[in-house]
């Protein structure tokens, strides 16, 4: 039996196709997401769900060597990024993702923004970027489209895409990302939503344990889309217990899993897929913090009139990082909060330790990407000593990593632990497809089917 896997990125979209049995993975494909839609307010970050779909579509025919051996169907999704449906199932607007920060601006009526104001009818901190911030922001300025009737992510909608359902149905670890979310009783607080001045009734329902969402029409089953964090933890490592992640691609988040309900300041408790929780430190950089910097050497160069190639540029950085860190200079010290924190938008990034020997393109690269390592390691750090001393492994995901060598010892050496790598490709992906083997039935839990399909 095969099993797939659907990982929709911010910057990127993958398909893996797996055996159920041994874990062997028999196709990847992956295309850049080239869905972001042009915009002239400079805070908004909207992508087209269509466009987003289409790629799917396109991706699964480049499996159909194998495509038609798959019995079950896992999506997971760029997390809080929301968008609205009609009563046929059609999306009636963009996908708001992550990144978009309207609910960072100021009300009309006071001081506050968006998100604060939302927080403060909740009672607890919201970002902008989560779902119903967003929803909020729209609400209150007429912006929710007049036949919208439901809120769901582009991972629900990709799953009611492949089933033909007109409703769409969301699994906790997506839930939670939206805001307005009863973690423990992995419910909305629908009280609060209304409080608020928005609809109850176009929030999802939430799947319930492991759920499949629906069939496709040649009979796949297809599992609720879950959220790339918890599938990228689920297709990185070993075994849920007693392991750390660290996961940088567009964004950043280090995780470690929990049977048991746990709050802790400073952390987010994240439902997991089929019951359980992460405990999540997730800053608002990671790899755009790099890719902040390729920008600015590309910049540099072309103002002096120097073509360079796109795709060598981050091998360069990685290389000239790497002899900086060799020079024995000493190295700069970054504050990689170039787009703030999920609690202060208004904190901004800082250099310190500049000096004639280290001010250098090289130093610069080794000086961001221990800045992005610093920021991670500041959440580990809130972890209670019964918590962090349960760590044995740590394991490594996502291309900020996986592609970039610096990047790892720069982990290793702050972690004073091993980095596990795993060998699966495209991790949300196959993670997904993990969770689908479970949601099919194939497996009687999702410790199982990582037992064996995790092999590879």
């Amino acid at each position: 039996m095969l099993v797939a896997g659907i990982d929709i990125g911010t910057t990127s979209i993958s398909v893996v196709v797996a055996s159920a049995e041994t874990g062997e993975t028999l196709a990847v494909v992956t295309r850049k997401n080239d869905a972001a839609l042009e915009t002239d307010r400079s805070w908004e970050h909207i992508q087209d769900p269509e466009r987003i779909f289409a790629i799917v579509e396109e991706l699964i025919a480049e499996c159909s060597r194998h495509w038609p051996d798959v019995t079950a169907i896992g999506v997971s999704c760029q997390m809080h990024g929301m968008l609205y449906v009609n009563r046929e199932g059609r999306s009636v607007s963009p996908l708001y993702t992550w990144q978009d920060g309207r609910g960072d601006l100021p009300m009309k009526t006071g001081e506050d923004t968006y998100s604060l104001h939302l927080g403060k009818l909740e009672g607890h901190s919201l970002s902008s970027g989560y779902g119903l911030v967003t929803h909020y922001y729209n609400t209150l300025n007429g912006e929710v489209p007049p036949d919208a009737a439901h809120l769901c992510t582009i991972g629900d909608y990709v799953v009611m895409k492949l089933t033909g359902s007109a409703v769409p149905v969301m699994d906790p670890s997506n839930a939670a990302g939206f805001g307005m979310f009863a973690t423990q009783a992995l419910a909305f607080e629908t009280k609060a939503v209304k409080r608020a001045g928005m609809d109850a009734a176009m929030l999802p329902r939430i799947c319930e344990g492991y759920a499949a969402a629906g069939v496709t029409p040649d009979g796949k089953k297809v599992a609720c889309a879950i959220g790339d964090n918890q599938a990228s933890f689920i297709g990185s490592v070993p075994q849920l217990e007693h392991m750390l992640l660290v996961n940088i691609g567009t964004g950043s988040q280090i995780s470690i899993y929990t049977e048991g309900y746990e709050e802790i300041a400073g952390l987010e408790t994240r439902p997991f897929p089929g019951g359980g929780f992460l405990l999540v430190g997730a800053p608002l950089s990671g790899g755009k913090s790099y890719a902040l910097l390729e920008r600015f050497f590309k910049e540099t160069c072309r103002s002096f009139g120097i073509c360079i190639d796109d795709d060598d540029i981050y091998d360069r950085m990685n290389e000239m990082a790497g002899k900086a860190l060799e020079d024995g200079a000493e190295l700069l010290r970054f504050g990689t909060q170039f787009y703030g924190t999920r609690h202060d938008p208004l904190v901004l990034g800082h250099i310190a330790g500049l000096r004639p020997d280290n001010f250098t393109p090289g130093h610069f690269a080794a000086g961001v990407l221990g800045g992005i390592v610093d920021e991670l390691m500041g959440y580990l750090h809130l972890l209670p000593g019964r918590l962090l001393n349960q760590i044995q492994q740590a394991a490594g995901s996502g291309n900020g990593i996986r592609k970039n060598p610096v990047m790892q010892q720069r982990l290793q050496d702050r972690l004073n632990m091993p980095l596990f790598l795993s060998g699966a490709q495209e991790e949300a992906a196959f993670g997904a497809a993990l969770y689908a083997a479970s949601a099919a039935g194939m497996f009687p839990d999702l410790k199982a089917a990582m037992a064996a399909m995790g092999k590879n």
